[in-house]
C-alpha cells in the first residue's frame, strides 16, 4: 500500500537534524500551530464564503465568479501558509504522526479536498452566472464544505487519538 511505500521517507525525515531541532522546541511547534491556524482561517474562511454563496446564502451582491476571484489571493495565501506550516509540524514528529490513523485519514481527506477544490469547485465557482444549475451549485458547495470539515475534524482528532 501507499503508506508502507512512504515509510522510508518518513523515517529519513524523522531522523534528520532539522526534524530533531524542530521537534525539541515546544515554542517552535506552538508558533507553527499558530501559523497553521492563520492559514486555515484564510483558506477555509474564503472557501466558506464562496460555498455559502453557491448555496444561495451569505454575500449575494454580484456574481459568484467575482467573489471567488476577489477571495482567490487570500485563499491561496492561506492554503500556502497552512501547507507549509503543516509540513513543518509534521517534520517535527514525522514517525509519530505518520503512524496515527487520524493523520492518515486527514491526509486522505486533504488529498480529496484539494483535488475537488482545484477541479470541480473552482470550475463551478468561477463559471459565468447561470452556467450551472442551482442544484449543481449547492451539491458542489456541500461536497467542498463536507470535505474541508472532514479535514479539520480529522486534524483535530490527531491530538486526541
Amino acid at each position: 500500500m501507499v503508506w508502507e511505500a512512504l515509510q522510508p521517507v518518513v523515517n529519513w525525515i524523522d531522523a534528520s537534524a532539522f526534524a530533531r531541532w524542530l521537534g525539541q522546541s515546544e515554542a517552535r511547534i506552538a508558533a507553527l500551530f499558530v501559523l497553521h491556524l492563520v492559514g486555515l482561517t484564510l483558506w477555509l474562511g474564503g472557501t466558506l464564503v464562496v460555498g455559502l454563496r453557491l448555496l444561495g446564502s451569505g454575500v449575494r451582491s454580484g456574481p459568484v465568479a467575482n467573489l471567488s476571484r476577489e477571495l482567490a489571493p487570500w485563499r491561496t495565501a492561506g492554503l500556502t501558509l497552512a501547507l507549509v506550516s503543516g509540513s513543518l509540524i509534521f517534520t517535527g514528529g514525522a514517525v509519530s504522526y505518520f503512524e496515527g490513523a487520524w493523520f492518515r485519514r486527514k491526509m486522505a481527506l486533504l488529498l480529496m479536498a484539494l483535488v475537488f477544490n482545484f477541479t470541480w469547485f473552482r470550475t463551478v465557482a468561477n463559471a459565468r452566472e447561470g452556467q450551472f444549475g442551482e442544484w449543481t451549485n449547492r451539491v458542489t458547495a456541500g461536497v467542498a464544505l463536507l470535505l474541508w470539515l472532514g479535514v479539520g475534524a480529522a486534524g483535530r482528532a490527531i491530538a486526541f487519538f
